[in-house]
């Protein structure tokens, strides 16, 4: 019984790896592995004919591009007019190189490119169809080559920007700083007529100079004998007996009071 039940289990999962081996075939043959070199070439050899039409159009026709109901059409019209508005007139390309990514199922050509103004590159993008099993143009893109010299110019650019930013903002905050003072006479009455002055207090009269004593000179032998004349009245003598030693000045001020 044991036996029956082994080989009818073996039977089931060999069944069963039978359908999973065939549903894996059938999807590697529909997936996107499909995407052929063939493939490949024929969107290189598409993608050189839009550009060389794109470039061959005057402004009337890429206006008239811009209304197309096709999706691609209309996309790349309006991307070429707004790249080569910037790059220049289209001069030449170079050669186109496919790549193929299978997982995505997608093909995007890459054609180097030659403007007036400066190189460029030109990507077309390409997705793979299940139904119609061909590759269906998606978007077109139009881009400048990344230089240098370009990349310096870019940089010097926005560090002018940045600085000039800088100080454009440093010299409004001083201006509105300095408007500060003017905020405590916002309310003020404009009809307020300033406070007068204080009248200055009179000057004060010079002082009067003190009267100037005239001394009387004398001579000093006459003052001699008029001290000498009173003292000797004043002992009842006379005036023989004094003797003059000497004669100092005094002072006059004291002399005056006495």
């Amino acid at each position: 019984m044991k036996q029956t039940w082994k080989k009818i289990a073996g039977l089931m999962m060999a069944v069963i790896c039978m359908f999973a081996f065939s549903a894996c075939g059938k999807e590697e043959e529909t997936g996107f592995q499909r995407i052929t070199d063939e493939m490949a070439n024929n969107c290189i050899a598409v993608s050189q004919s839009a550009v060389e039409s794109l470039a061959s159009f005057d402004d009337a026709t890429l206006e008239a591009y811009k209304t197309n109901r096709d999706d691609f059409t209309r996309l790349a019209v309006t991307e070429w007019d707004e790249q080569t508005a910037e790059l220049g007139a289209f001069q030449s390309m170079g050669e186109a190189v496919a790549d193929v990514n299978r997982e995505e199922g997608q093909v995007t050509v890459k054609i180097p490119a030659v403007f007036e103004n400066n190189n460029g590159e030109i990507e077309v993008v390409f997705n793979y169809n299940k139904d119609y099993d061909q590759m269906i143009p998606a978007y077109l893109l139009v881009s400048e080559e990344e230089t240098f010299a370009g990349n310096m110019k870019g940089a010097g650019i926005n560090t002018v920007m940045g600085v000039g930013t800088v100080f454009v903002v440093l010299f409004f905050l001083i201006f509105v700083i300095s408007l500060f003072k003017y905020v405590n006479l916002i309310g003020a009455k404009k009809d307020e007529k300033p406070a007068a002055a204080p009248k200055a207090a009179p000057a004060a009269p010079a002082p009067k100079a003190a009267p100037v004593v005239e001394e009387n000179l004398v001579d000093d032998l006459e003052l001699v004998a008029v001290i000498s004349a009173a003292i000797a009245a004043s002992e009842n003598t006379s005036t023989d007996s004094f003797v003059v030693r000497s004669i100092k000045k005094v002072n006059r001020s004291k002399w005056q009071r006495a």
